[in-house]
């Protein structure tokens, strides 16, 4: 019964939004108390104790259930940020279909309906990024509806990779045709393009700028932090329920680890260029992407658990990132279009915010990502200098990427500093414009802001609660323990 609570609760609360769609305040404390349940109902669900539910077995164990109650908790902080941010008007119900497809995604067990959900997580998402707000006087710009079906189609042919592999992978039977190629490695190329296609690695990267251009810094975030997150835990239940794909594919493994290194390179050398504030925050994502995915490849305990705090780590840093860059981008009585440099001091808890996020991604201590980072580089050093110093590079770069960009956007001179003009001939103080008085930043989604900063803060100076629970799943995986 708590299954079916936790996965058909917030599938009805949305659709009860959705009538009640335009009343926003109504609809965000509504969902507010579907997160909170939520919440309750997954912390009296027995961890491993698995059901069967017309034939699909349904399991939630220890890892899953952590990873559950941090997106709930992390949807929960997104509809309160959703208070003074800029939203579309069917944020609250879409966020809270894909909650309910992501808790189904933890529970479920069969890799055939896994690979059909994370296909309809994705169709969900897109509903989101073409989303307007209520009231809105314009249509939804061609861009965002191209970067939306860019998502669309991607995440479309994933799906079908992700599905064929499976497939194979039913009727692989290793050792049956002795001395014949062993379809292993095929499989795990499948796999590997799938999920390089929902982690947005290079060169599949496109749709990810494209989002963080396009689309509201929440639905960016939303769709960042849930799917993605969720697509590396399926990728390790993969490798938990066919292991012999990896002692049967060391090329394609090594192959994997090489993938991952250029991605995170590249993402770290795109990071250097001049670009917009949006486009360098998502290439740190890509950056870490590629970073977690490469502790993923490398199949190993340490690298194994870098990977899972890194992609915790990466929920939170990302929520903090998209909250304070739609705190920046509040309007301020300036063009829309006009340049500004000097937005920490005009906007200073989500000007810290974004540095700390962009930081925890970069795994710079004392913030959260140092851990996880430590724990990537012990894994690339056990494979020798040749892996370890390209993701040095690449977190040098992506550093590197990140103070220009905090420099030419957060540390500019502010307006007063600039010289007031001489009156010209015939001119008074009346004749010129009134001086801008600045709103405050919202107290709400600034004391968000500064609840997520904290929180990374705080796992960073105290990752072991964290940490030996990763150690404890590690040990129950049986992929690592054959290898």
């Amino acid at each position: 019964m708590l299954y079916l609570l936790l996965i058909f609760f917030p599938i009805t609360i949305a659709l009860s939004t959705f009538v009640l769609r335009r009343r926003t305040g109504l609809v965000i404390f509504i969902a507010l108390g579907t997160v909170l349940t939520q919440l309750l109902i997954a912390t009296q669900i027995p961890v491993d104790d698995p059901t069967r539910l017309l034939g699909v077995t349904l399991i939630l164990s220890a890892l899953s259930r952590t990873f559950l109650l941090v997106f709930l908790t992390l949807g929960g902080f997104a509809f309160v940020a959703a208070w003074h941010l800029p939203h579309g008007e069917n944020f609250v119900p879409i966020t809270l279909l894909i909650l309910a497809q992501v808790g189904t995604v933890l529970l479920l067990q069969d890799p055939f309906i896994t690979t059909l959900l994370l296909a309809l997580t994705g169709l969900t998402a897109v509903l989101a990024i073409v989303d307007l707000p209520a009231g809105a006087s314009v249509l939804v710009g061609t861009r965002a509806i191209a970067a939306a079906l860019k998502y669309l189609v991607l995440m479309v042919v994933a799906a079908a990779l992700m599905y064929v592999a499976f497939v194979l992978t039913d009727i692989f039977r290793p050792d049956e045709l002795p001395g014949r190629i062993s379809p292993a490695r095929f499989i795990l190329a499948l796999l590997s393009v799938s999920f390089a296609l929902r982690l947005a690695l290079v060169p599949f990267h496109t749709w990810l700028t494209d989002l963080v251009d396009f689309a509201e810094p929440l639905v960016a975030g939303i769709v960042i932090t849930l799917l993605n997150t969720t697509s590396l835990l399926v990728l390790m239940l993969v490798f938990q329920t066919f292991p012999t794909l990896l002692f049967e594919s060391e090329v394609a493994l090594s192959m994997m680890r090489l993938g991952a290194i250029v991605s995170a390179v590249v993402a770290g050398a795109l990071a250097l260029a001049p670009a917009s504030l949006r486009h360098t925050l998502a290439y740190l994502v890509l950056y870490n992407g590629g970073m977690v995915f490469y502790g993923l490849a490398s199949a190993s305990p340490v690298g194994l658990a870098g990977a899972i705090f890194g992609a915790l780590n990466q929920t939170v840093a990302v929520l903090l990132l998209f909250v304070s860059l739609g705190l920046l981008e509040r309007p301020d009585g300036r063009a829309p279009s006009a340049l500004r440099h000097d937005l920490l001091r005009r906007w200073p808890v989500a000007g810290a915010g974004l540095l700390a996020g962009g930081m925890a991604l970069l795994g710079l201590p004392p913030l959260n990502g140092a851990v996880s980072h430590l724990l990537l580089y012990q894994a690339a050093a056990a494979k020798g200098w040749g892996e370890l110093l390209p993701l040095l590079v690449a977190t040098l770069f992506a550093g590197v990427g990140l103070a220009r960009s905090v420099a030419a956007h957060l540390l500019g001179p502010g307006e007063e500093a600039v010289a007031a003009e001489p009156l010209l001939l015939g001119e008074t103080e009346l004749d010129r414009p009134a001086v801008r008085r600045l709103d405050p930043e919202p107290r709400s989604t600034a004391a968000l802001t500064l609840l997520l900063l904290l929180i990374c803060l705080g796992i960073g100076l105290y990752p072991q609660p964290i940490l030996a629970m990763i150690d404890e799943a590690i040990r129950g995986l049986a992929f690592i323990r054959v290898l």
